[in-house]
């Protein structure tokens, strides 16, 4: 005998899996269990590809795991089965700001504008000026507004359009004149508007507000730099560090400064750092190889050049630093390799030329050694009448 389900029955029994799902799924979400949130998430919408919640909160998961991408196809799939919700345009008009879709975000903050806000508490993360990413608590009903303009000062910043970007940050001082990440912005559009004294005036007033912000007193640091106030700046970014010790840009910008003094052991222990907050960026590992190679330690600044050409291949620079190593090493014949992959990637590399042409001065290649020393001078490199007379007898 055969038995037959009703296809209602089959319908109704995939929607209260579902539900389940995503109820443990939201579950572990508000717990702060994103992985498991999301393999819950998957299973909801697996079992109902129309449950529209279920994209929202798994978007707002994969944020949480930085899955920027994901989450922006979670919103806008939301966005499809359920159109003109504030709460989630605003998430996507920010996962797209993170991810450099900024005319798309913009033209989303201003839709939003226009919008009556929603009725949701919903809990989104909101980043801060800082770099390390700290996120800070929102919702869709509590400051939407001057968070909306706040976004807005930043795609137009990133835009280039400074003078709307301030004028944006404006309107969010305006309401919420105690939210140090708004002076932080201004003072970012403001120096690339060329108003130093405006942006030092804005990341004082973010310390004012909150004198442990890292982002306003790395930011004052680079400034005083700027202006010459050295101890200030060391200071400064003491303090940055101190505050935000994930954050990568004050150990870089204490490393440069104590290279410049020629406190080269400080360097080290900054770029070290570094390191451990971001290493797959060329150019710490080159800076620490810069480091290393002056406080004499040859060996570990050829593997420093080593790492930053395998994570850049064309990295001219770090071919032609791991050159001048080899030749300090006295392996002229290794050097001319090195400085030769520098130029076939930069042709008119001055300094490529110029060391290569001492380099086989010292192999005694002495036409070659002139050839290289004219093609230096024709691109710019000063060459001494003394060295002109040796190389090219």
């Amino acid at each position: 005998m055969l038995v037959f389900v009703a296809i209602p029955v089959l319908a109704q029994e995939k929607r209260n899996q579902s539900r389940k799902y995503y109820q443990e799924g939201e579950n572990a979400f508000n717990d702060g269990n994103y992985t498991d949130a999301l393999k819950s998430l998957n299973l909801c919408l697996q079992a109902d590809p129309s449950f529209a919640e279920g994209y929202l909160t798994r978007a707002a998961t994969r944020e949480q795991l930085d899955d920027l991408k994901g989450a922006h196809t979670d919103y806008s799939i939301y966005l499809e089965l359920r159109p003109d919700q504030p709460e989630a345009l605003y998430s996507l008009a920010v996962v797209r700001y993170r991810l450099g879709m900024y005319e798309t975000a913009k033209k989303d903050l201003l839709k939003l504008l226009t919008l009556p806000p929603g009725e949701t508490t919903t809990v989104y993360f909101k980043l801060s000026a800082s770099p390390s990413g700290t996120n800070q608590i929102t919702t869709a009903q509590s400051a939407i507004r001057p968070q909306l303009y706040n976004y807005l000062g930043l795609v137009e910043t990133k835009l280039g359009n400074f003078p709307t970007a301030i004028t944006w940050l404006d309107s969010a001082i305006a309401l919420v004149g105690k939210e140090p990440d708004y002076y932080v912005n201004r003072g970012l559009a403001r120096e690339e508007n060329k108003d130093n004294k405006g942006a030092i005036a804005d990341y004082k007033l973010a310390l004012l507000i909150n004198p442990e912000h890292a982002a306003a007193l790395h930011n004052l640091a680079v400034l005083s730099k700027l202006t010459g106030d050295n101890t200030s700046a060391l200071e400064q970014l003491e303090k940055a560090i101190e505050s935000d010790s994930s954050m990568l840009y004050p150990y870089l910008e204490r490393a440069y400064r104590r290279m410049e003094g020629g406190y080269y052991k400080g360097a080290i222990d900054d770029y070290n750092r570094a390191l451990e907050i971001n290493n797959s960026d060329p150019e710490i590992w080159l800076s620490r190889g810069i480091a290393r190679e002056k406080s004499n330690d040859l060996r570990g600044a050829f593997s420093d050049y080593t790492k930053a050409i395998e994570l850049e291949e064309k990295f001219e620079r770090a071919w032609l630093n791991r050159g001048n190593v080899l030749t300090k090493q006295g392996k002229y014949r290794e050097a001319c390799e090195d400085y030769a992959v520098a130029i076939t990637f930069n042709p008119g590399y001055a300094f490529a030329y110029y060391n290569r042409a001492i380099a086989r001065q010292k192999l005694k290649q002495h036409a070659e050694a002139c050839s290289d020393l004219q093609k230096a001078e024709e691109f710019g490199q000063e060459v001494s009448q003394k060295m002109k007379n040796d190389f090219c007898k």
